[in-house]
């Protein structure tokens, strides 16, 4: 009988911990960011870059414990200078339409065990020409939190609540608001968290973190748009956790207010790329370049500036 006493006493410390830690009240706080010089300059300040890909090698491919689609198509590296958004490399993720069926792929990385507290994740991201949706996908990259050291932990979660000593998973992707909003549709953060809302149907939906509603951008088709997200994992006991966006270097979201985890296990420790549809009634693309996962910011990629000729005489 001891195994399942264990289990019980670890269940109730569970919950004895969430009720007595204060719980997430994230605020929007991008105003008051941008209107501020000085923290806006702390929120982008560079550090170690802890993962860098450009898809210039197979052995890109390598730096990937998961990608699915490799075997079929669906996940292949591209070698051509217009498709790039740099050199001549990148990587080309396909939905194939499925009858109105579930379609994707993607890659994860790891970012070691031991995990990081605080991550900023920079990919450049090509939708397509005639990139569509419909309206639900995920797609643009995330990143995720795990208590535990197994690569694949807390996958499959759709639709549950994370514990706060588990995981936690933000991605950065376009909504097309029920068609109201043209292909790909708006950015917004789908966000899971111990303290996430509930959603009508019952289950625990990923939770759309999204600017005001006069700062939404509706990113091109067939260009390079960089994006980049920045994670601050909380202090255990206390919800001072931080989550932020940038879209083509302009702070797109920042708010503050987040209790991420209630076990300082929990780190991030793995971030992703890819594409999903949820129901693929047409095939999709998208592309991927650049992607860099940093200590601190990253910012678009500065291309050489070429020397004039005149000062050399």
């Amino acid at each position: 009988m001891l195994l399942p006493a264990l289990i019980l006493a670890s269940c109730l410390q569970d919950v004895r911990s969430e009720r007595s830690e204060p719980r997430s009240e994230p605020r929007d706080i991008t105003e008051r960011t941008l209107a501020d010089e000085k923290a806006l300059a702390a929120l982008q300040q560079p550090g170690d870059v802890l993962f860098e890909d450009d898809f210039e090698s197979k052995d890109s491919l390598e730096k990937y414990f998961e990608i699915r689609g490799r075997d079929d198509g669906r996940a292949t590296l591209v070698r051509d200078p217009k498709l790039a958004h740099r050199s001549r490399g990148a990587i080309r993720f396909i939905a194939p339409e499925r009858d109105g069926k579930s379609s994707g792929s993607g890659a994860s990385a790891w970012l070691g065990a031991r995990g990081h507290d605080r991550v900023y994740f920079r990919r450049y991201i090509r939708f397509a020409e005639d990139y569509d949706q419909g309206n639900l996908n995920h797609t643009g990259g995330g990143i995720a939190g795990i208590g535990g050291t197994g690569k694949w932990d807390g996958m499959g979660k759709a639709g549950v609540r994370p514990k706060g000593g588990d995981r936690f998973t933000c991605g950065f992707e376009p909504w097309r608001d029920w068609g109201r909003e043209e292909a790909p549709g708006y950015m917004f953060l789908y966000t899971y968290w111990v303290d996430m809302k509930q959603g009508r149907d019952g289950n625990w939906w990923g939770n759309m973190l999204e600017p005001a509603e006069d700062r939404r951008v509706v990113p091109p088709r067939g260009k390079w748009v960089c994006l980049e997200q920045m994670i601050q994992v909380n202090e255990v006991g206390k919800a001072d956790g931080e989550l932020a966006a940038w879209i083509d270097g302009k702070l797109y979201l920042h708010m503050e207010g987040f209790r991420w985890r209630t076990d300082e296990r929990v780190r991030i420790k793995r971030f992703d790329i890819g594409i999903y549809i949820h129901s693929a009634r047409r095939h999709n693309e998208v592309l991927y370049d650049d992607v860099v996962v940093s200590t601190g910011y990253v910012g678009p990629r500065r291309e050489p500036v070429e020397p004039d000729p005149a000062k050399k005489r």
